[in-house]
């Protein structure tokens, strides 16, 4: 988590034929937005991997923000923290509980939401890419110096505040553009469920379903050891479940959820497209995270209604 707190990064973007400046900050506990006084306070935390994080988009126009804006619109006093760090599966979200949520005094969420689907759906890779230390003698020195040292972390306050850099230079519009061809067609739900057979997906991904299956049973203690409720969201990608590992994924999250008798999102049954809305196959514009984001905070209305555990 070292690389992820105390982050004030700037990217410039270009979007719509337009050059913005991007801030993407992390604050000292790690959460994305601005500094927190109190970690009590956190009542609803965000977890996701780059989708949720949406490092390329200023924090009011991602899906946490117009969550939270939706919510103030509304008159509701509640507000998201976004936990969302690139590139994290289900496995990337046990270790939050076990390495970074459980140093974090006071902080005891009454709900989590996970908007999960994507990583995981290439859980058929090398289990290599779980492994949190390397096995290198130079790095975990290194890693133990960086983690512990105050002159580090100072040095590191003073760069971000006194020698602010653009970090990169990022083409939206040139990535979407490629993206929505003439041939491009969105596979939505109902075409999905027509064509894939969800037992010959379960038999031909033996491997990746054994390990999602295991990493969300993994997961459950560790939500209810906060006295916690989790909320699951599936996910689509720019062409809907083109990708038949995401269909199987967010199928098994759906019958885990029925299973454990959790609230799931289903958006991948719900979001329908609207060209321009993603930047990359799986990465969403501010369009499209304010498209997804007002399905998100109406399904959440709903889940509330039932239950006064929200807002």
């Amino acid at each position: 988590m070292q690389k992820h707190r105390n982050k004030n990064e700037y990217y410039e973007v270009f979007s719509k034929n337009q050059k913005q400046l991007v801030k993407y900050k992390r604050n000292f506990y790690g959460f994305r937005g601005n500094e927190i006084d109190d970690l009590s306070k956190i009542k609803i935390v965000f977890v996701g991997g780059s989708t949720g994080n949406e490092r390329f988009l200023n924090e009011k126009d991602t899906i946490v923000g117009r969550l939270n804006y939706l919510l103030y619109k509304n008159s509701y006093k509640s507000k998201i923290y976004n936990a969302s760090i690139d590139g994290k599966t289900t496995q990337g979200y046990i270790n939050d509980f076990k390495f970074w949520f459980s140093k974090l005094k006071g902080f005891n969420p009454d709900v989590f939401i996970f908007y999960t689907g994507i990583n995981d759906s290439v859980l058929n890779q090398p289990l290599k890419h779980d492994e949190l230390y390397s096995n290198k003698k130079y790095f975990q020195i290194k890693d133990y110096i960086v983690n512990n040292s105050i002159t580090i972390e100072l040095l590191k306050k003073i760069q971000d505040k006194y020698f602010i850099k653009i970090k990169l230079e990022y083409d939206l519009t040139k990535n979407s553009n490629q993206l929505y061809s003439k041939n491009y067609s969105y596979f939505n739900y109902n075409k999905a469920i027509k064509n894939y057979n969800l037992q010959n997906l379960k038999n031909k991904h033996s491997y990746l379903k054994l390990r999602f299956e295991k990493r969300l049973n993994d997961l459950l203690p560790y939500i209810y050891n906060y006295n916690s409720i989790p909320i699951f969201i599936t996910q689509v990608r720019y062409d809907g479940l083109m990708d038949e590992q995401l269909f199987l994924v967010n199928e098994l999250l759906k019958e885990f959820c029925k299973k454990n008798n959790i609230y799931i999102i289903k958006l991948d049954e719900i979001y329908n497209t609207n060209k321009k809305d993603f930047y990359d196959s799986i990465h969403t514009t501010a369009q499209g995270s304010d498209s997804i984001s007002k399905i998100m905070y109406d399904e959440l209305l709903k889940i509330n209604k039932n239950k006064k555990i929200i807002f």
